[in-house]
């Protein structure tokens, strides 16, 4: 299996330390980009860095999800399942009220719910087991429903067709958690544990 991490906006692969250190005996694959240079702009070149990779699984926090959901739209039978992190499935309300503030961001632009990601994303049928942490805990004063910080719970809950897994951690404090590594470490057993169901080699 190869995980494929992708951390979220104004981070780095560094974000995944903690989880990575206890994903032993899988091959690691880091996308890094930057959002000020554009969602789809940052989606070719993550679809270049995936060329001739197998048996993806992606892990993937925050708008890292967002790309997470587009690769696996485009490249079905190269993707095995994934589990993102506080990931706002249904954009993010408070970018329509910093839109005024950055008018020139293009991440702003990208993240809110009207965004052509977002809108485009939430027309893709998630074929693949897939899970979203739900993160609990954290409050931002610029939102006025219940957040983690960042992120919006009702966001992260947009979706119907993929397994939802709330944890009392902050949009952050999540990619330090035992909780976080061992629901991933559940999906991809869960995967394997089907895998061998079907094949005839296992029986």
């Amino acid at each position: 299996m190869n995980i494929v991490y992708i951390h979220g906006n104004q981070a780095s692969s560094e974000s995944f330390n903690f989880i990575r250190a206890h994903m032993t005996g899988h091959n690691p694959l880091f996308l890094e980009y930057n959002g000020e240079h554009g969602f789809y702009c940052n989606h070719q070149r993550m679809r270049e860095q995936l060329a001739g990779v197998d048996d993806i699984f992606f892990v993937a926090h925050s708008l890292g999800g967002i790309h997470a959901l587009h690769l696996a739209n485009e490249l079905p039978d190269k993707v095995a399942g994934a589990v993102t992190i506080s990931t706002p499935y249904g954009g993010s309300k408070a970018a329509e009220v910093i839109q005024y503030l950055l008018p020139l961001s293009q991440l702003v632009k990208d993240i809110q719910p009207s965004s052509a990601p977002i809108v485009e994303g939430n027309r893709f049928k998630v074929v693949h087991p897939w899970t979203n942490i739900v993160t609990t805990k954290g409050h931002s004063p610029l939102m006025t429903l219940p957040n983690d910080g960042v992120v919006t719970h009702a966001s992260m809950r947009y979706r119907k067709d993929i397994t939802l897994v709330d944890v009392p951690r902050n949009h952050y404090e999540i990619l330090l958690s035992h909780e976080a590594v061992a629901i991933i470490k559940n999906a991809i057993e869960g995967i394997g544990s089907t895998v061998c169901r079907k094949s005839i080699a296992c029986a």
